[in-house]
């Protein structure tokens, strides 16, 4: 006479799933994740005791990292950045997904850190997913609770230690002749674009992509515009986003092109400047190069990031002699001066500032902008 199956277990695609009512719980719906029956019947009673526990000793139930993953996707509100997230936390759950929440710390990310560089990756890149571990952590320590005891998921939220990257590229800020000579001229219309307004305004890849025309303010008295950028599209809060004279005619062109975003192509809004197509306008770009300007491509620029763009916004206002804090307000930077509102006398000296841009280009990328705004 064969083993008799506990109530509450099922079989479904081959393995067993634990389906029942738990009195001063409720159900208890949850994969076994295992198709064994002797492995199934100790997974739940495994569970049932943490319940008996939890209802009567008021004992923290012990969690994993990939619950606590899940969690975190489906809670987080910062779903413009969640993509990133989502790619990094993917190794995580693969090799570290069944560790217990309590017993996450750098001794046992340490595999997980080796595993990494040795699939080619960067060190800040390791950096940023053992930074959404320890947001994680610190979200399970401080916010998130058993609805059952009140218990928040775990006692306290380790230290995890994150590195200084040793393998960092230096940022390669692109002079006026580089932008001028070879990089716009190796783009497509909607990548120039792009360059343009980056290099104009700062903004980071993603807040590029999510600009929208409902986040336009006329600034009175002027022909320009500002965009105040909400949470969750940026990580200050808010972000302003001042335009100079190139940035603004770059916005003046692409209107009509999407009732939504700023930024579309084919009338689909952008999802990346990343892409392929900027792959291969910087591969172009580096062959124009020595023609150009007669001498080899710097590794740099060869090697050239989206971001670098908003670092040349950064160089580009200090050489025109924009203030350090303003500078930071520009860049959009976290820090104790900036202001959750700004006065129109604080936008126009932004304005000014930017300003000094077209001062420094000297109509030197006009001809680039008639075609890009045309395009």
């Amino acid at each position: 006479m064969g083993n008799k199956r506990s109530a509450g277990l099922q079989r479904r695609n081959g393995r067993w799933y634990i389906d029942k009512r738990v009195r001063g719980y409720g159900r208890l719906s949850e994969p076994t994740g295992t198709d064994n029956l002797a492995e199934a019947e100790r997974y739940l009673n495994r569970r049932l005791e943490q319940i008996r526990q939890q209802t009567v000793y008021g004992v923290r139930r012990r969690r994993t990292l990939a619950e606590a993953i899940l969690h975190y996707v489906q809670t987080e509100d910062k779903k413009s950045l969640l993509t990133t997230d989502v790619y990094l936390l993917r190794p995580v759950g693969e090799m570290l997904g069944k560790l217990p929440l309590d017993r996450v710390y750098d001794e046992t990310l340490a595999p997980l850190v080796r595993a990494l560089k040795q699939r080619g990756w960067k060190d800040k890149s390791v950096n940023l997913c053992l930074g959404v571990v320890r947001r994680i952590l610190n979200l399970a320590a401080k916010r998130w609770r058993d609805e059952m005891t009140g218990l928040t998921w775990l006692e306290a939220a380790p230290s995890i230690t994150i590195r200084k990257p040793k393998d960092q590229r230096p940022p390669y800020p692109i002079t006026l002749e580089e932008q001028r000579k070879v990089l716009l001229p190796a783009c497509p219309d909607h990548v120039a674009r792009a360059v343009l307004f980056i290099v104009n305004t700062g903004l980071r890849e993603m807040e590029y992509c999510n600009l929208r025309w409902r986040w336009e303010v006329r600034v009175p008295g002027t022909d320009r515009s500002v965009f105040v950028l909400p949470k969750p599209h940026t990580k200050t809060i808010p972000r302003l986003v001042v335009l100079n004279r190139v940035a603004q005619s770059i916005v003046e062109g692409s209107r009509g092109q999407h009732p939504e975003f700023v930024f579309a192509w084919r009338g689909q809004p952008l999802k990346s400047v990343n892409n392929s197509a900027w792959v291969n306008a910087r591969a172009r770009s580096a062959e124009l190069y020595k023609k150009e300007l007669q001498i080899e491509p710097p590794d740099g620029f060869r090697t050239l990031h989206v971001h670098d763009l908003r670092h040349t916004f950064g160089c580009r206002l200090r050489a025109a002699g924009v203030g350090f804090e303003t500078r930071q307000d520009l860049l959009g930077h976290t820090n104790g001066n900036i202001t959750t509102h700004y006065s129109m006398a604080e936008v126009r000296e932004l304005v000014d500032a930017v300003n000094k841009l077209d001062d420094l280009e000297r109509g030197e990328a006009s001809m680039m902008l008639i075609r890009v705004a045309n395009g």
